[in-house]
Parts: structure tokens; sequence; C-alpha cells
């Protein structure tokens, strides 16, 4: 997808319907539940599942290490609390791959960064720069998921793919293109406000409440993006002439 010039190219696909598979998502090889394509439209996976799966996300991969760090910082230290996170995240990693289940990009990526963090937070022996750099990366986010959305080339599209499967051909439409660089804005600001609340509680020392914004307030805020991301898609979609099935959970079979 290379922006405005391909959504014209394809602006009348749909007035010959494409032959769409049920198997003809690529991320199903990857082991995800994505929206699968019938001849009446779109089949989203069970909301249920997907809410199930980013909460357990959230736990895993916010809620615990959070936790875990502002106890060993308490009971131990510095050290021991950055080591023990960082424990917490590739012990994470190894559980999913010792059971053979998909690795997410962005548990991987998450672990790298949390490695990151935790060499500049030991090597200063400081914790406002360990609670400092995450601050900084939501900002660099913000002003990534912002200029995408300017150049036209929204970060969005590439969720789209990846996570819910949908095709070059869907994610190229107009108003669909419309609908991801406008939520490309929408998570612009969610990392700004994340950012900018974590700074000011930086700045007055408040390192518990700086950690507590972060498991608290960010899954909120995530969760509101998500929540627009489906409504604005859904809408893009429908007025695309393409229906979208939302269910809740999955039919029990006969």
């Amino acid at each position: 997808m290379t922006g405005g010039a391909q959504a014209f190219e394809v602006q009348g696909c749909f007035s010959d319907p494409p032959s769409w598979s049920m198997t003809d998502v690529s991320s199903h090889r990857r082991g995800l539940e994505v929206a699968l394509f019938s001849d009446d439209g779109v089949v989203m996976p069970p909301l249920r599942t997907m809410l199930s799966g980013i909460g357990l996300q959230v736990v895993e991969g916010t809620l615990v290490p959070a936790l875990i760090f502002w106890a060993m910082l308490h009971l131990t230290g510095l050290v021991w609390a950055l080591l023990a996170g960082l424990a917490w995240c590739y012990l994470a990693i190894a559980r999913r791959w010792l059971r053979g289940a998909t690795l997410p990009a962005v548990l991987v990526v998450g672990a790298l960064l949390f490695t990151t963090r935790t060499g500049v937070a030991l090597a200063f022996h400081s914790t406002f720069v360990y609670l400092l750099t995450p601050t900084i990366n939501a900002f660099v986010l913000a002003a990534a998921f912002g200029g995408s959305a300017l150049l036209r080339r929204p970060l969005t599209e590439r969720f789209a793919r990846d996570f819910v499967g949908l095709p070059a051909h869907v994610t190229a439409l107009v108003r669909v293109q419309t609908a991801l660089r406008r939520l490309s804005l929408v998570w612009a600001l969610v990392n700004v406000v994340n950012g900018a609340v974590a700074l000011q509680l930086l700045i007055a020392n408040h390192y518990d409440a700086v950690m507590l914004t972060r498991s608290l307030l960010s899954p909120v805020l995530s969760a509101t993006a998500v929540a627009c991301c489906v409504l604005m898609g859904r809408r893009a979609l429908r007025a695309e002439g393409i229906h979208v099935h939302l269910r809740w959970q999955d039919q029990p079979t006969s």
C-alpha cells in the first residue's frame, strides 16, 4: 500500500467483487484469529475472544511487570527490581515458546525495548531514567502515527492487515483509507496524553504514580482507541458496500 494513488486505482474494485475465501487470509498461518471473508462481507472474530485476548496481554505485558517492579523496588532496591521485571518478560516469552504458541510481535518487541530500558537504567542507576524512557517512546510513537497520517501512509493500515487480516484491496479503498488516517491521529493523541501525564508525574518525582498511571490509564486509553478502530472501521467498510458481521461469541455447534 503506497497511499492515495493506489487507493484511486482500486475505487471500483467492488463493482465486480473478488472471490473471497474463508482461508485466504495469510494471518491464519501465524495462528492468529483474524477477520474472515465470505461472499456477503467481512466476518470479524468474536468480540469475546478479542477482548479476552487483549485483556490477557494487558495483564501479562503491563500489570504484572509493573507490580513486580514496584514491589521489588520497595523491597530490594532498583537493581533487583529491574532484573525481576526483565525476567518476567522473558519468562512470558519462554512459556509461550514451550507451549508451541505463537509469539506476538508486540511481546517480542516489548521485551527488546524493556531490555534496552533496563540496560540504560542500570548504567545510570536511576529510577527516573528507567521511567523516562517509555515516556519519550510515547512521544516518538505519537509523532510516527501523526506523521504517517499526514503523509497518507497511516501506520494503522499495517495494523489492520496484521491484526485483523484485511487485505490490501480493502485497506486501499478511499473511505477506508480516510478512516485509517483518522485512526492514526487517534493513536497519536493517545500517546501524547500518555506521555504528557507520565512526564508531569516524573517531574514531580511521583514514581509510584507514574507506574500506577501506566498500569491503569494506558490500558483504558488503548481500549478507547481500539473501540474507535472498530466503530470507524465498520462505518468505513459499510460505506464501501462491505457488510461487517460482528458477534459476541461463536455459535455452539450441535
